[in-house]
């Protein structure tokens, strides 16, 4: 017996209709008997269809019927449902509105459950089902590293699963919890399904029928739901913003840091009840699977008073087989074997014998062969080491570890998480693989904390996130080359990457070719037909990312917001192009604002340094000189540095342009200006670093300009040209950020633009040992000994811009020997 007829609550419908294990039964009878008739004894039956009171009726009525379920996503393609249906041998399926489309050219048995009217049979008979070794149910494996495989699970397998379950601990005889997953994973119907039906446990479902933060909150609230179960990314929904709000507040800063002292449940539970009454009130337990969860968040749920439990396992283990709870818990493991388990490790990988291992692949005895040694272990394809009390710690996974031809291997989820912690939420997703032998990335741009933060330049901040994140990391491990893509990378319907499709993603992200409607609006037309001239590009989509896609830098963006203001007469804010930023979002925000059309010429940069005005600046001589003489004794005694080449700069109106190694090296080169000329020179520094406080002091005593690269560079180019029209020296990092690596990084062209455009020479500066004395990495500058050197001058007449920054550039690199 599986399932038993009783007045307890089963399932609460979509609706909140109240269903007992009465009229559950009873329904499955009616569906068995007068609906599924052409189903036969051991047909396998391939249900297409969204979670539903009628998919958990269909599959304990296909048991009744001695047939096996066969559960496949909802949400696969054609293609796919073709691969299952001939690869399992499947004669009838079960569909709904939503899929039948999938299968209406297939020539098999069709029931549609938005077709059926289900009544009851009422009598005493228990449903029937598979017994012993018999085939009780086919699902496939997610498909992460190639064709999916049909696992074949036994009767015994699942009531082995169930009695397994229960000896973990993670429920108690009241439980009730949310249907959140899908049942075609094997995950989601054990866990929210056949352990709760099983006649020795008889608890209740609640049905979610949208998987959304606000629908989850709304059942915990309407419901008595005592367990979640779940994978890990479902809990970060909660996770961050709870967190968030308990440490901006001092109080419940310090109410958390109590509770996790005292390490209490009851004391947890009362100093956080207002947490606990969010998520219902009757909340105890949260079961995780399906992926590896963070030690913070486990840590973070359980100190807040929930018992926060991990359950390990795969398709082929029913799944669970190791899980860890409040008495077995282990930061860092995912518990121990459950009852009936007996697991080893070799040659690092994880193995199991145990009566919940599966029967086999359906129709490949090579593959079931690969996984299972002649003694009966099924091999998991994980790396894990198992302490001295049996808690398990798993690596990762065998076939996602990247070994690179030195013999070095490298786990690229625990790389993958390191970047993602260290981006600050810039970065939503970052897949990384190896190709020749090096390590590249797929990074997606978390676009709605960009919007919301009103950031720019997200090619900049990318790269300096990997920048940093190489600085530190072994040579193995860095990060040679990467695409940004804005579309989130592939996953199965649990949230695994599917990492075989890195290669063909990366190798595509510049070459996209996809066919999308356009819109009618004259103004996109317009828009289109000006990047693809000023850009020379034949694909634009208009789905395309300006930045990411379109490959629109700074510079690109200044003219573009020119041309829209004086086209269309209207004012844009600085940061148009963070919200709307591809021509889709930005054609449709400009036919909204548009006051007129005017035909114009495309105003380019050198035209908005040619129209600045003239710039006066008032500078503080007595100020200026104080702070010459303190730098020059603290760079003498400190740091002994050293000043070579004064000489070399003469009084005229110039750019000096300078690598940039360090914090200090503005005050430390400009030992290298003769006074009278320095009173004249402007630093230019990003407003970010000197907008208040202290740094705010330091700008008005070093003569530094503030710029606003990424919102407001227009106005960032007229001040700075307005200066120079003033006769006044500009000193410009064309970096444009401190080296991570104390290495040269890409100039920008701004400084050669401006120099160009305005007649004025280039003077280099180096600096060497400011990097090793005072890194971005270093919390305090350390005595190291820092030279400073005039280099050469360059001049701009008969030069392109590319030719005066290649030339600069060259200048450089001999100075560092790259």
């Amino acid at each position: 017996m599986f399932l038993k007829k009783s007045d307890k609550l089963a399932i609460v419908d979509f609706d909140g209709k109240h269903i007992t294990y009465n009229e559950m039964v009873d329904s499955i009878k009616y569906l068995s008997e007068k609906i599924y008739e052409k189903i036969n004894k051991e047909d396998k039956v391939l249900i297409i269809a969204e979670n539903r009171l009628e998919w958990i009726y269909s599959f304990f009525a296909i048991w009744d019927r001695y047939a096996t379920p066969v559960p496949v996503d909802a949400l696969s393609t054609k293609e796919e449902i073709d691969y299952f249906l001939t690869e399992s041998g499947a004669s009838v399926v079960i569909v709904t509105n939503k899929t039948k489309n999938l299968v209406e050219d297939k020539n098999i048995v069709k029931y549609n459950l938005d077709e059926i009217k289900i009544g009851v049979i009422n009598n005493d008979r228990n449903p029937n089902h598979p017994e012993n070794d018999d085939l009780a149910l086919m699902l496939y494996t997610c498909g992460t590293t190639g064709k999916p495989k049909g696992v074949m699970l036994s009767f015994n397998n699942l009531e082995n699963e169930v009695r397994g379950i229960k000896s973990l601990g993670f429920t108690f005889d009241d439980e009730q919890t949310l249907a959140i997953l899908p049942f075609h994973h094997i995950f989601p119907l054990v866990s929210t399904g056949l352990y709760f039906y099983h006649h020795e446990q008889m608890y209740s479902v609640v049905l979610l029928e949208k998987l959304t933060s606000s629908e989850i909150f709304r059942c915990l609230n309407e419901n008595r739901i005592t367990g979640l179960s779940a994978v890990p990314r479902v809990y970060k929904l909660f996770y961050k913003p709870i967190k968030d709000k308990i440490m901006s507040s001092f109080i419940t800063r310090t109410m958390y840091k109590l509770a996790k002292r005292v390490n209490n449940i009851k004391f947890s539970r009362f100093i956080f009840k207002k947490v606990h009454d969010k998520f219902g009130g009757k909340l105890r337990t949260m079961v995780s699977g399906g992926g590896k969860a963070d030690i913070e968040m486990i840590e973070f749920f359980n100190t807040l008073g929930f018992l926060y439990c991990e359950g390990y396992g795969l398709s082929e283990t029913s799944p669970v087989v190791a899980g860890s709870g409040r008495t077995n818990y282990k930061a860092g493991t995912i518990g121990k074997a459950m009852t009936g388990a007996t697991i080893r490790v070799l040659n690092e990988e994880l193995q199991v014998k145990s009566p919940v291992v599966m029967l086999g692949y359906h129709n490949n005895i090579e593959k079931t062969k690969e996984v299972m040694t002649e003694d009966g272990y099924f091999k998991t394809g994980d790396r894990a080491i198992v302490d001295e009390d049996g808690f398990i710690t798993i690596l990762g996974r065998l076939n996602e570890m990247i070994v690179l031809s030195n013999g070095k291997n490298v786990n690229p989820l625990k790389l993958e998480d390191k970047i993602l912690e260290d981006s600050n939420n810039l970065i939503l997703e970052i897949g990384i693989f190896a190709q020749n032998d090096k390590l590249n990335a797929i990074i997606v741009p978390n676009r709605k904390y960009i919007v919301e933060n009103k950031i720019g330049n997200i090619k900049t901040h990318i790269k300096d996130i990997i920048q940093i994140y190489n600085a530190s990391a072994h040579n193995y491990e860095k990060i040679l080359d990467y695409r940004i893509v804005e579309n989130e990378l592939p996953k199965t319907r649990v949230g695994k990457l599917k990492r075989f499709t890195f290669k063909d993603l990366f190798n595509n992200a510049e070459n996209k070719t996809e066919i999308i409607k356009e819109p009618e609006l004259k103004e996109y037309k317009l828009l289109k037909e000006y990047i693809k001239n000023s850009k020379g590009l034949e694909n634009v989509n208009p789905n395309y990312s300006f930045e990411v896609e379109l490959g629109m830098d700074s510079l690109d963006l200044v003219e573009f917001k020119n041309f829209l203001e004086e086209t269309f007469s209207i004012t844009l804010e600085d940061d148009i192009f963070i919200e709307n930023n591809n021509l889709m979002l930005l054609s449709e925000y400009v036919s909204k604002k548009e006051k007129a059309f005017n035909k114009v010429n495309n105003k380019k940069i050198e035209d908005l340094i040619k129209e600045a005005k003239v710039k006066e600046v008032k500078h503080s001589k007595i100020l200026i000189f104080i702070t010459s003489i303190l730098v020059h004794l603290i760079s003498l005694i400190y740091f002994r540095v050293s000043i070579k080449g004064k000489d070399k700069i003469k009084d005229k109106v110039t750019i000096f342009i300078a690598n940039h190694e360090s914090f200090i090296d503005a005050p430390l080169m400009s030992l290298a200006i003769p006074l009278g000329i320095r009173y004249k020179t402007n630093f230019l520094g990003l407003k970010k670093y000197f907008s208040s406080g202290i740094m705010k002091l330091v700008s008005k005593s070093l003569n530094v300009v503030t710029i606003d690269i990424e919102k407001d560079i227009k106005n960032s180019i007229e001040e700075v040209s307005g200066l120079i029209k003033n006769n006044e020296n500009v000193f410009i990092f064309p970096e444009g950020g401190r080296t991570k690596d104390g290495k040269l990084d890409e100039f920008k062209p701004l400084f050669a633009v401006l120099a160009k455009e305005l007649n004025v020479d280039i003077r280099c500066i180096g600096i060497s040992g400011a990097y090793e004395a005072y890194s971005r990495f270093d919390k305090f500058p350390r005595p190291k000994k820092i030279v400073v050197e005039v280099l050469d001058e360059i001049t701009t007449k008969d030069k392109t811009v590319s030719e005066i920054v290649s030339e600069c550039k060259k200048v450089f690199e001999k100075y560092k020997g790259e």
